[in-house]
């Protein structure tokens, strides 16, 4: 995991959910302790932009922004980290909803957290994310990043798909499956998890490939390199690849999709020692 240390945090932007933060209590609570702490604040209140998927525009965000501070889920988070991509300014998650994997701090905790932030205690781990091109014969058509993963699915009835899949020009496998996941470290706690792929310890770098309901007893989910290149196609109408559940891309016939490692990494600010580890073992317990 790379983790390393910033200066003292001066300069914020708050990313507020407004369905997670009802009334806008907690975004409030923070603005007033930001003011009275001297410190440069921006608010945007998180909706779609021009009908897109995108929750705020990163031109919107000042220049000298030293942190972004995201209020709401794990959700909110990872759109955020999306829409911000090209910048190197690190987020913050600041939990209003259920237990999250990513967002580091409970409602209940802003304010000594903030403190931190201000008093430069806290260490900044670097997500490795994921380009999809979509291509057709010999041309990319559409790209995408995501940090969680990208999703090739069916569209339409309810047909059984062979999904076809090569790594580094190789064919690896076919599956008969309702569709494939393929999945960053950090994105091994979401869909992928939920349909059988392992947890992954989040500031690793490498690929999860993970059938969605395979159509044989012996499918399992593969885990490759962050180097390597997959390819996922399948000679079908009606099948699209989804960014991080969003902006959903048709596949051409004659194509398919092409995912590599992102040039970009998304950087979450950490104010606790083994928060990963902790909040694994909060789900666990919670499952007994």
């Amino acid at each position: 995991m790379s983790v390393r240390k910033y200066e003292i945090m001066k300069n914020f932007y708050l990313i507020v959910n407004p369905t997670r933060d009802i009334g806008l209590d907690a975004a409030k609570e923070i603005e007033g302790y930001l003011k009275e702490r001297g410190c440069a604040y921006s608010t945007h209140i998180a909706a779609s932009i021009d009908g897109d998927d995108r929750y705020t525009d990163s031109s919107l965000i000042p220049q000298g922004t030293e942190c972004i501070l995201v209020l709401g889920g794990d959700g909110t988070l990872i759109q955020a980290a999306n829409d911000v991509a090209e910048l190197d300014v690190p987020l913050l998650g600041i939990n209003t909803g259920r237990l999250g994997y990513l967002t580091d701090v409970e409602k209940e905790d802003i304010i000594p957290s903030l403190d931190a932030l201000i008093s430069d205690k806290y260490t900044v781990d670097e997500r490795m994310m994921i380009t999809g091109d979509i291509v057709s014969g010999d041309r990319v058509i559409a790209s995408g990043s995501s940090l969680n993963d990208i999703v090739v699915h069916r569209q339409g009835d309810m047909r059984v798909v062979e999904f076809d899949v090569y790594v580094n020009k190789k064919f690896l496998k076919s599956y008969r499956a309702d569709g494939i996941i393929v999945c960053t470290p950090t994105g091994s706690t979401a869909y992928s998890l939920s349909a059988g792929g392992p947890i992954v310890e989040p500031g690793s770098k490498l690929f999860i490939i993970t059938p969605i309901c395979p159509h044989t007893l012996n499918s399992r989910s593969v885990v490759l390199s962050a180097e390597d290149e997959i390819y996922i196609s399948t000679g079908k109408k009606d099948i699209a690849a989804a960014f991080d559940g969003r902006g959903i891309t048709a596949l051409p016939e004659d194509g398919g999709v092409r995912i590599t490692k992102s040039e970009k990494v998304t950087k979450i600010v950490r104010l606790h020692d083994n928060s990963f580890l902790n909040v694994l073992h909060n789900k666990f317990k919670d499952e007994v």
